[in-house]
């Protein structure tokens, strides 16, 4: 065998163990991402799902019917009533804005126009109430006004949390 011969053959044979140790690694890589990304899966998805029901929870309790019922009977004039609806709103969305970076943007930014709807429908009502009639005249015209201009929002916030919550489960 020449030289030549033998050095072409300790070549191929580099170039065979080269090519084997990168196949290797890169099989090696894609298992260890798989089986981070499965991990990461298992362990982000219950948080996930708590998120988007906080946020379902949190559109449910600030629907103007839902508050009106609920916060009505604490007090006595149309401005507490009004005060009090807008506060809780605001701290319901205090406590629940960090659940934003569980659910997708689309979803977020629908739950984010409900809320500015709902507050906007309240506080116009609440301009043509006396600030000192009864509770009972801010009840009544937040409950004739919200579901024409409030409920296409909240349903729509809740229809694409729905959907993004479908959207984990089918198979792709």
């Amino acid at each position: 065998m020449t030289p030549t011969a033998i050095m072409l053959l300790g070549l191929f044979a580099f170039a065979s163990i080269v090519t084997i140790i990168v196949i290797f690694t890169k099989a090696e890589q894609q298992r260890s991402f798989t089986q981070y990304r499965e991990k990461t899966i298992t362990t982000l998805m219950p948080t996930r799902l708590q998120a988007y029901e906080r946020i379902t929870l949190y559109l449910e309790r600030i629907d103007p019917t839902n508050m009106v019922i609920r916060e009505q009977l604490n007090v006595n004039t149309s401005q507490e009533l009004h005060t009090l609806m807008i506060t809780s709103i605001r701290q319901e969305f205090d406590h629940n804005i960090a659940m934003q970076i569980y659910i997708s943007e689309a979803s977020w930014s629908r739950v984010l126009r409900a809320r500015e709807e709902i507050m906007k429908t309240i506080n116009d009502c609440a301009k043509e109430t006396n600030p000192k009639a009864s509770s009972l005249e801010l009840a009544r015209k937040v409950l004739e006004s919200a579901p024409n201009e409030c409920s296409f929002y909240v349903n729509r916030a809740l229809s694409g949390l729905r959907n993004d919550i479908n959207g984990y489960f089918t198979t792709k």
